[in-house]
């Protein structure tokens, strides 16, 4: 029949020319097996055996439709197979990949994970190199681990910095600059005629923390970019508490501070039985895992409903306003649970004056064991920025120190006091160490001036 000529005609183009037809024979191929199948019954028999009723002829029409059906999909399978395998040594993907490079923006970077971005010093260079920079996407589109990353573009702006010299010794075009973001991370690459393509899909492999052997508050129970899914998305599902996630870095300062806040938060609601669970992901150790909301800032806290709707990300990140925050969220917790709340933000400010008293109290004594142990009571003067870095690397260590602990509020601050007093005393032992060595010396210089 016409039909079957027509499918025939679909064979040939599969089989005769996989490079430019193939998708064409296969696609009018698939169209013609349904319309050919409904005008040419095939009775059901028995192997090798005409079924009862069916008389010669049908059968021969039928043996010879289903065997140009078969000839057909196969010539169409065998000549899409054979095109994609030559794209394929081609290094092209099945279809054109034309990507709109578009510009990147504080909005795109606030809410979006996977970016590649070229950084290029002026607008004359998305022509210039357009080439250059698709070629590299072609070439990365094709990988399946890739398939979330999306690529964009910085132009440097008036008073921006420039962007490194990539020019090679010889004078050549200088290389693409690329910086790729996933998570907390990123990385600069330089491209040159050859696309580190291993060390790209290194980068975007995710990073997932191993909980295995971190001690952990049992009221705030830790996940990663592995577990994600099923202890936070399936495990707020309906009917089961709802999940408010904490994302924080260990050197975050507010998230430091907070920490026994939480654990204390945490508990109380346990207690009183509210619909929502705590559950924290350090994000400087875990990439975003999928259906989880991109946060450039932290603390982060993120509701969670379950797999069918939509995690809300809290904009409130104080302990003040978060407390207010699960008031409005969550209007059935009684008023005692509410006035706890309240008693447990407000513990956070004394915290941070402990945690200041024990920093400036612990700077004072290194001071004066420089001093105790110069013999003369004298130090070398030093730079205001020695001074702030040795700051800032007390306060970092601390802060590593403490973010370890699993206490709670009252607990965290009975343990901050006495290491308040410990220190202070320690300074105090200190001071007078150095106040008997400059007696000392100036007994000596006294004994000398006599003796002339």
């Amino acid at each position: 029949s016409l039909l079957q000529e027509g499918y025939k005609i679909a064979l040939l183009l599969g089989m005769a020319a996989p490079l430019r037809y193939c998708r064409c024979g296969g696609v009018v191929a698939a169209w013609l097996k349904p319309v050919v199948s409904s005008q040419v019954r095939v009775r059901p028999r028995a192997f090798g055996t005409p079924a009862a009723g069916a008389d010669s002829t049908s059968t021969s029409a039928s043996s010879r439709a289903a065997v140009v059906l078969s000839a057909g999909v196969s010539a169409a399978a065998l000549g899409g197979l054979s095109w994609m395998a030559l794209q394929g040594q081609a290094g092209f993907t099945a279809s054109p990949v034309e990507v709109d490079i578009k510009p990147i923006s504080e909005e795109v970077f606030d809410t979006s994970d996977n970016l590649f971005v070229f950084f290029l010093d002026k607008a004359e260079e998305l022509a210039e190199r357009g080439e250059a920079m698709h070629q590299i996407i072609r070439s990365l589109v094709t990988e399946p681990s890739l398939k979330r990353v999306r690529f964009y573009h910085n132009v440097r702006k008036e008073g921006d910095p420039p962007a490194p010299d990539t020019a090679d010794e010889e004078g050549n075009q200088a290389k693409l600059r690329v910086v790729m973001y996933k998570g907390q991370r990123k990385k600069v690459l330089k491209i040159g005629d050859e696309l580190p393509k291993e060390e790209v899909l290194d980068f975007y492999s995710p990073l997932s923390e191993d909980l295995s052997k971190v001690k952990v508050p049992k009221a705030v129970p830790l996940v990663s970019h592995s577990n994600f899914g099923e202890d936070v998305v399936k495990a707020s599902a309906q009917g089961r508490p709802m999940i408010l996630l904490q994302m924080y870095e260990d050197t975050c300062f507010l998230c430091f501070l907070m920490r026994p806040f939480v654990n204390s938060l945490a508990e109380l609601l346990q207690k009183s039985k509210a619909p929502f669970v705590i559950k924290r992901i350090n994000i400087e150790k875990n990439d975003f895992p999928d259906d989880c909301p991109v946060a450039r800032g932290t603390p982060t806290f993120v509701l969670f409903r379950g797999p069918t709707a939509s995690p809300s990300k809290w904009e409130e990140f104080k302990p003040k306003d978060l407390c207010e925050k699960i008031t409005q969220a969550f209007p059935s917790l009684s008023d005692d649970v509410l006035q706890r709340m309240d008693e447990l933000q407000g513990q956070v400010s004394r915290r941070f004056q402990l945690f200041t008293q024990l920093v400036m109290w612990t700077i004072e004594l290194q001071k004066l064991e420089a001093l105790v142990a110069s013999g003369d009571g004298s130090v070398p003067a030093t730079p205001q920025s020695s001074e702030d870095s040795d700051f800032n690397a007390v306060v970092s260590q601390m802060m590593t120190k403490d973010m370890r602990r699993v206490d709670g509020m009252e607990e965290n601050l009975a343990h901050l006091q006495k290491e308040v007093d410990e220190v202070e005393h320690d300074a105090a032992l200190m001071g007078a160490m150095l106040a008997e060595s400059v007696m000392r010396r100036e007994n000596s210089e006294k004994e000398k001036l006599q003796k002339r």
